[in-house]
C-alpha cells in the first residue's frame, strides 16, 4: 500500500531522475537519523498580545515550502577528518553548491543568555526525558490525575 506521502517521494525521486546511495555505513545512517528533527512548536505563556504595529508580519504556513525545495544530500557521502576542513571552506561554500556539509557541534551558550531565550531555546535537541527530569508540580500532577509517566520516547527540547 503506498500513502501520499510515500506516492510524493516517488513522484520527487523520478522527477528528479536522482540516484540514492545507500548507506553502506552504519554510523553515517545514526549520524544523519539523529539530526531529524521536527519544529518547535510550543506556548511558553498564558497570554499573549497580537498585532504590535512594531512586530513583522510572517507568513510561516510557507516555511515548510521554501525548507521542502532545497536540496538533500543523496550521494557521494563520505565523513571528513576536522583536518581535512576548515571553518572558512564550510562558510565560503556557495548557497547552490553541489557540495554540502552535515555539521555536529559543540556549543557554548553563555549563561547570560539562558534567561532571554528561555522561551525559545537557541539549540533545541531530540533526548528521552525520564520520570527523574520532571518537575515535583508536574509529577504532582501526574499524580493528582492518576497518570503514570509515559515510556521513554524522544522528544525535542
Amino acid at each position: 500500500m503506498l500513502t501520499s506521502l510515500g506516492l510524493a517521494w516517488q513522484v520527487a525521486l523520478k522527477m528528479t531522475d536522482v540516484k540514492l546511495d545507500l548507506f553502506t555505513d552504519i554510523d553515517m545512517h545514526l549520524f544523519i537519523e539523529k539530526g531529524i528533527q521536527g519544529g518547535v512548536s510550543m506556548i511558553s505563556h498564558r497570554h499573549t498580545e497580537a498585532n504590535h504595529p512594531q512586530c513583522p508580519k510572517y507568513d510561516s504556513s510557507e516555511a515548510i515550502n521554501g525548507a521542502m525545495s532545497q536540496p538533500l544530500p543523496v550521494n557521494n557521502l563520505e565523513w571528513l577528518l576536522p583536518e581535512e576542513i576548515s571553518l572558512q571552506q564550510i562558510c565560503q561554500t556557495p548557497y547552490d553548491s553541489a557540495t554540502g556539509y552535515i555539521l555536529e557541534v559543540d556549543m557554548e551558550y553563555p549563561p547570560e543568555l539562558h534567561d532571554l531565550h528561555n522561551n525559545y531555546p537557541l539549540a533545541p535537541e531530540r533526548m528521552t526525558i525520564t520520570p527523574n527530569m520532571l518537575s515535583p508540580k508536574a509529577m504532582e500532577i501526574l499524580s493528582e490525575m492518576n497518570i503514570k509517566p509515559a515510556p521513554k520516547s524522544e522528544k525535542l527540547v
